[in-house]
């Protein structure tokens, strides 16, 4: 028998055939020698007759069985052919780290002439002939897991212990009440849950079990109270049926707050009587209280979460589990997506429009790719969708879409523009309009978000001259950092001291530019002396747990203003906040890229939409440019009239999605070089695109220099991105060097 292998860790695509006697599964890992090594490699395919050329005979089995459904198989092989970048890493991702150091591959006799039971598969090898035993169906061969569970961390549970009735005579404070309120309809349930859903600290369940009114013990305890769920409202009962009736995969869009989170899991509730599901955030931070919606609404069902900040045990513990179907619910980021969760009904796609559902590194995909090509229901999600699903959905019908169009019991924030150009100041960043609000905000005893696009303090340029500090191997501003003193690259990680004079004319006067969140939170400590000032940004909070630290002390009302980036936009649902501020929005506007105004609306209305989540908030925009259309749109929150705008212009111009994009940068240390080989590919290019394609540059990118690499790019409009792709994989063999190739996704 032939099989057609994809080589594990090749960067492009291409298959290669190989020859077994034995009889080997679609998606079974094995060893094969390719270009003189022993490598991984995975069954995609095979023949009974030869299809010409054979590297070899596949060396060993690894596995004695695939993990990998055909499906599954195919749905990774068509995604490579849509973004490139090797078949044989699309399926590495559906294995986790040191996965062979986990297991112990055993050997069980089927016939009572073997003189064994069971044997582990090197004792096994040892056997004469012992491939004739596996060809003839004697033995049977299979992964036993050897990971240790670690022991689980020890919960208690809360519980009423007295009457609604008597209740009502015990005087208690407004966050005493929030609790007693919570356990009255969700009684015996997790101390944790409890904190969060109620946003207090654990003094508050303190004091209330010290007044007699309140249980904690280890285990559950209920009463004989009828557990009540959240009401759905009309508009939600409608999108669950929608989503329930409909034959393919679905658009569920509602503002931010309108209750698409309460909608998925009445539809959880249905395929999850015959099948599992999987649910994926954009985020690891968001994996926890994700976790906890869906432990509270299903109590019984096993759900766990997979994600790169776990240990590599515990991944390949959890992937063990959901392998062998012992897993429900499958919760995590995109990498979650890659794990063959076994028996997948549907899978729940939150934020879907999400940047972070985009992999840049190489393999570079968008995940939706991937998804279109799974044969299960699949349900995205978002107050501002991809505008790819957006048009599928609104303008062609090729997707199935329901909607909400108002928030669960509360209105819409109230959002200001502020015009930079003619506001008065109260500090460089912070405008007397949003100096007042946010006085008024934390006077009222509720928290404020402010949002700026970038970390860090400011870049540094000299007063004398106007020299701007650049990294030496990246043609980008150094950051400064205040906390530690340093420059920093943001692109490549170099860092140095802040030197004590102008490299160009010697000054020693410097001038900070720009508004890093470091350099906000200063401004804000000076504005409002003795408030608690939070940061939240990749330089402080570098692991998820960190993230849930900051976001606790918001709930527990313990931080009065928090600065942060693009982390404080996503799926953070603290009620206390009643105002937030955006800084600095035009850079993001007028960054060079197709999708930047796109990007810019969604990320505008997504972080607006963190106010007044229990009671109407306010947001202040500050701007240079409050005429921008963008600007408009995003200050009504009308997201339909944006994207029907937005899709008239692209049409006219043919950008995705009336056509298909493809970005190409070649780098090298030469900048000569670099050129000629991307006018090159440009040539090539050109000969198979067809009247109605067109090809742009080769021209330098926003970062035109990388690590000491001399950068150009190239643009092609093409209305088939696979032969683009096909044609990236022959550059790459003919020019080897340091290639970017991605589809560009909105």
């Amino acid at each position: 028998m032939f099989y057609q292998i994809a080589i594990s860790g090749l960067s492009y695509n291409s298959l290669h055939w190989y020859e077994s006697p034995e009889c080997i599964s679609i998606g079974e890992r094995v060893l094969v020698s390719y270009k003189g090594r022993k490598t991984v490699g995975y069954v995609v395919g095979y023949s009974e007759h030869s299809p010409g050329e054979s590297l070899g005979t596949i060396v060993e089995r690894l596995d004695f069985a695939s993990f990998l459904e055909d499906w599954r198989v195919r749905a990774l092989l068509r995604t490579a052919e849509k973004h490139g970048g090797g078949y044989g890493k699309y399926f590495d991702l559906c294995f986790p780290p040191r996965f062979d150091d986990y297991y112990v591959l055993y050997v069980e006799s089927l016939s009572p002439l073997l003189n064994f039971e069971r044997i582990t598969f090197q004792e096994f090898k040892k056997i004469p002939n012992y491939k004739d035993y596996i060809q003839n169906g004697l033995v049977r061969i299979y992964k036993d897991f050897s990971v240790k569970t670690p022991k689980p961390r020890e919960e208690y549970y809360v519980t009423l212990k007295v009457s609604p009735a008597s209740i009502r005579s015990v005087r208690l404070s407004s966050a005493q009440s929030r609790v007693v309120n919570y356990l009255l309809l969700n009684d015996g349930v997790s101390l944790s849950e409890v904190l969060e859903m109620t946003e207090v600290s654990r003094d508050v369940i303190v004091q209330l079990k010290n007044k007699g009114i309140i249980l904690l013990s280890k285990e559950t305890v209920l009463r004989n109270v009828q557990r009540n769920g959240v009401q759905l409202s009309q508009e939600q009962i409608n999108s669950v049926e929608a989503i329930k009736t409909s034959k393919g995969h679905t658009l569920l869009m509602g503002p931010t707050g309108s209750g698409k989170t309460e909608v998925y899991l009445e539809v959880m509730k249905n395929y999850l009587s015959i099948g599992r599901v999987l649910y994926l955030v954009p985020e690891v931070s968001l994996t926890e209280q994700t976790l906890a919606r869906i432990k509270r609404k299903f109590p019984e069902l096993s759900v766990s979460t997979y994600h790169s900040y776990l240990t590599d045990a515990k991944r390949v513990e959890v992937w063990a589990r959901a392998v062998r179907g012992e897993i429900d619910v499958l919760v995590g980021p995109r990498s979650a997506a890659f794990v063959p969760l076994k028996n997948l009904k549907l899978v729940i796609v939150d934020e879907e429009h999400d940047e972070s559902y985009h992999n840049n590194s190489e393999p570079s995909y968008w995940l939706h790719t991937l998804l279109e090509n799974f044969p299960v229901k699949v349900v995205y999600g978002s107050a501002t969708p991809s505008l790819k699903h957006y048009y599928l959905a609104r303008q062609v019908g090729s997707m199935d879409f329901a909607m909400l169009t108002k928030r669960y019991n509360v209105e819409l924030p109230q959002v200001q523009v502020v015009d930079m150009k003619r506001e008065k100041r109260v500090s460089n960043s912070i405008s007397k309009t949003l100096y007042e609000e946010i006085k008024r905000t934390i006077e009222e005893g509720k928290s404020v978000l402010v949002f700026t696009r970038r970390k860090g303090f400011s870049r540094v340029q000299c007063a004398v001259c106007g020299y701007v500090l650049k990294c030496h191997q990246c043609d980008v501003s150094l950051v400064y950092h205040s906390d530690s003193e340093i420059l920093k690259c943001h692109v490549c990680g170099y860092q140095t001291k802040l030197m004590s004079s102008c490299p160009r004319c010697g000054s020693t006067m410097f001038i900070d530019k720009g508004t890093g969140t470091e350099k906000i939170e200063r401004e804000l400590k000076l504005l409002f002396p003795g408030r608690v000032i939070g940061r939240l940004d990749a330089e402080v909070a570098d692991e998820p747990e960190k993230i849930k630290q900051v976001f606790e002390r918001l709930r527990e009302g313990k931080v009065d203003i928090l600065v942060g980036t693009k982390m404080i936009t996503k799926g953070l649902d603290v009620y206390r906040i009643g105002l937030v501020g955006v800084v600095d929005v035009d850079a993001l506007v007028s960054y060079p890229d197709v999708n930047a105004p796109l990007r810019t609306f969604q990320l505008l209305v997504q972080v607006v939409g963190r106010s007044g989540r229990n009671e109407k908030g306010t947001a202040v925009i500050q701007t240079y440019n409050p005429e921008h259309p963008l600007i408009t749109y995003a200050q009504l929150q009308d997201v339909d009239s944006y994207y029907e705008a937005e899709l008239k212009l692209r049409r006219a111009l043919k950008y995705p999605p009336f056509s298909e994009m493809v970005e190409l940068i070649y780098a090298n240390s030469n900048k000569e070089t670099a050129f000629e080989t991307a006018e090159v590919a440009v040539s090539k290019i050109e000969k198979v695109l067809s009247i109605d394609e067109e090809v742009l540059g080769p021209t330098e990118p926003p970062i035109p220099k990388m690590m000491n690499k001399y950068r150009y790019q190239i643009i092609v409009k093409s209305l088939d991105a696979r032969k683009i792709i096909r044609l990236s994989e022959e550059l790459k063999r003919d020019f080897p060097g340091d290639w970017q190739v991605r589809v560009i996704e909105i």
